[in-house]
Order: structure tokens, then sequence, then C-alpha cells
């Protein structure tokens, strides 16, 4: 992505530089920065994507691992403990022995703080998963739907029908860009009529746990509902062979009526989504790492105790037969 940004970027300066001297060039050049973008820039950042959701999964599986080894030594430990008291009692017939017992104490009380800390920083995690970033996944996915489907539009106006999908596969004699335009508009609101229920936005919806997160994903299904229908009119100018009015309706500055001013409220809005789901996210996970605060340093204080005493109670013992 790196290597290819720099050229991606020229090649649209070459259009733009081909567009303001009158040029037809300009949509070739245009046309030509897409497919890199389309064929080499986009697929290296959904593999990049995959590839960071892949490692939160596998973050979260590792963080929610139950702590097996630390209980079952603490277990151990504090079993051990208990059969040298026993042994004690039954040879020197004595009860107690104070500073086994505070090793004890001191062992029971850090097997029953991992333990619990653990489990209501596993619960915390799982929380975090599924009030965040279950929902910024696919929220994620909507917005960059979104922008596919602004790119496939644009272009559509740029190549005035030069690109047709070719023969013997789906929607044969099309124009490429709308055809991606309108598929990824379908992944985004699901198919014409639906009512945006069955897309992504609807799994958003579905997952927001909230007003202030389903309040903006209502707004982005309005928006985007809103484009699909402006974006049906230019497509009916543009096919008419008014080719300006369907330039106003993509790009105009009239808020009521070009798909500009709709994809922009909605991406806002799917901004703001985000943002709330973010912070849903960062609050949960805070919750759960609270739960572990100050553990390490409280085992090292624990056992530290815990082996002190013990060597208090096993030096008074063997300090009677000297």
């Amino acid at each position: 992505m790196s290597r290819l940004l720099p050229v991606y970027t020229a090649r649209i300066e070459a259009a733009r530089a081909n567009n303001r001297q009158g040029l037809p060039l300009g949509g070739a050049w245009l046309r030509n920065a897409n497919d890199l973008m389309q064929e080499e820039m986009l697929p290296a950042a959904e593999r990049l994507y995959q590839a960071e959701k892949e490692r939160v999964r596998s973050d979260y599986a590792t963080a929610q691992g139950f702590p097996w080894v630390a209980v079952g030594l603490g277990v151990l430990t504090v079993g051990a403990l208990g059969g040298v008291q026993h042994a004690l009692y039954r040879r020197t017939n004595r009860r107690f022995n104070v500073g086994l017992l505070g090793a004890t104490a001191a062992c029971g009380v850090l097997l029953v703080w991992v333990t619990a800390g653990h489990t209501l920083a596993s619960a915390g995690l799982s929380d975090s998963y599924e009030r965040g970033v279950r929902s910024l996944n696919v929220l994620n996915d909507a917005r960059i739907s979104a922008l596919k489907a602004r790119g496939g539009e644009n272009l559509t106006l740029v190549a005035r029908g030069a690109v047709t999908v070719p023969a013997g596969q789906k929607f044969a004699g099309q124009d490429s860009y709308d055809v991606a335009y309108r598929a990824e508009m379908t992944r985004l609101l699901g198919p014409e009529g639906d009512g945006g229920s069955g897309g992504l936005l609807g799994r958003a919806l579905v997952l927001a746990d909230d007003a202030g997160g389903s309040d903006p994903v209502r707004a982005a299904t309005d928006r985007a509902g809103e484009w699909r229908g402006r974006h049906l009119k230019a497509r009916e100018y543009d096919e008419a062979g008014d080719y300006e009015q369907a330039l106003k309706r993509v790009i105009g500055a009239e808020k009521d009526e070009a798909t500009g001013a709709s994809f922009d409220r909605l991406d806002a809005a799917l901004e703001k989504a985000l943002a709330h789901e973010q912070g849903e996210f960062e609050r949960a996970a805070r919750a759960g790492g609270s739960a572990l605060t100050g553990l390490v340093a409280g085992a090292l204080v624990l056992a530290a105790l815990g082996t002190a005493g013990a060597g208090v109670g096993i030096a008074r013992r063997l300090a009677e037969y000297r």
C-alpha cells in the first residue's frame, strides 16, 4: 500500500491536469487510477484489515483463557501447607502453627484474588467484545461499502458507459461501475424494498444496545435509502442523455437533490456510531482490566508473606529439637 499510494496519487494528478487543459485523457487517467485502487490497493487493505481482525480474535482467546497453571499451583501450595500443619499436629500435638497458618492464609487470599480477578476481567473482556468489537466490525464494513459505492457512482459519470460488464457474465453490457455501486448498496442496505433490515446497517442496528448506538445507525439507514433513491433519479437523467443534470444530481451543491449530500450525511452518521461503539469497547475493556489492578504487586507481597510465615513456623518447630 505504501508503494502504490504515490503511484495512485500521481495518476489522480495526471487526470486533474488533463481535465484542466480540456483534454479527454483525464477520464482515462482516473479510470486507470481506480483500477489500481480496486485491483491492488484495496485487496491489500482488505488483507491487512482481516489480519488485524484475526489478531484481535486471537488476543481475546488468549486473554480469556483460564489461568489453570497459576490456580493449580495455588491449590497445591495451600494443600501442601495444610498437609505440613496436619503432620506437625500429629507429631507435636499442637493444633496451630502461627507461621504456617499465616502462610496458608496468604496463599489462600492470593488464590481467591487470582481466580476472582480473572473471572471479572474475563467478563469485562466478553462485554467489550459483545458491546464493542462486534458492532465496530459491522460498522467498519458498512463504511467501506459506502465508500466503494460512492466511488462506483462517481466513476459511472466519468466513464460514461465506456466500461461495461463483459458478455457471458451477469449484468452483461451494463455499466461496470454502476453494477459495482448497486452491489455495494445491496450489501449496505439489502435488496431494494427491504428497508435496510437485510444489509450491514440492519445488522449494526441489531447489535446496537442503546440509543447512543442505534440512533446514528437509523440515521445512516435513512440517508442510505435517500442516496439510493437520488441515484436512481441521476441515472434516469444520464441514460436520457442529460449529462449535466445527472452530474448535478451526483456532485451538485443542492442538498435536496445531490447524492453527494446523502453520502456525506451517511458517512457522518457512521462516524458517530463508530465513535460511540469505540467508547463502549474502551469502557468495558477498562472495567475488565481494573479487576486485575494491583494483582502483580499484591501477588509478590502475599508470596513474600507466605514464604516468611512458612519459614518462621518451621524454624520454631526445629528450634525445639536443638
